[in-house]
């Protein structure tokens, strides 16, 4: 009898072994987009905020899906737009090359045309010192 109970709980295991084995290769599968463009008008290296100009001595490299990337955008970059300050727009997220072609290890990153960079998200002030340094 005890021999009848073992081989029904190996039985079981293989059963729910089996089926998790079989779910999760199912799932494995599933093709994972990381990285999904955007749905908008914003092209990679293009925007319509007012502080990005084309012509901007300092390139922003960012990603619509950093989070301090955001934050730069929507609590810094707006006050120093109003200012007269611009940066280029680099969408390192709807361009990568954009990022290795600068080596860019990470975002939000500001880099000058004399090669400076700032890494990581910055205060009004600091920004603002930084892209006076390089009008």
């Amino acid at each position: 009898m005890r021999k009848d109970w073992i081989l029904i709980a190996i039985i079981g295991l293989i059963l729910v072994v089996g089926l998790g084995l079989f779910g999760f290769l199912k799932l494995s599968k599933k093709e994972v987009t990381t990285n999904p463009v955007p749905s908008g008008p914003e092209v990679a290296g293009t925007s319509s905020e007012e502080f990005f100009a084309e012509d901007a001595k300092v390139m922003y490299f960012y990603s619509d899906f950093c989070h301090w990337c955001q934050k730069e955008k929507d609590e810094v970059l707006p006050g120093l737009g109003k200012d007269g300050y611009r940066v280029k727009s680099m969408n390192v997220g709807q361009n990568p090359d954009l990022g290795k072609q600068y080596n860019i290890s990470g975002t939000p990153t500001f880099v000058a045309s004399n090669g400076d960079r700032l890494v990581g998200f910055q205060e009004t002030a600091a920004l603002k010192t930084f892209l006076d340094q390089h009008k």
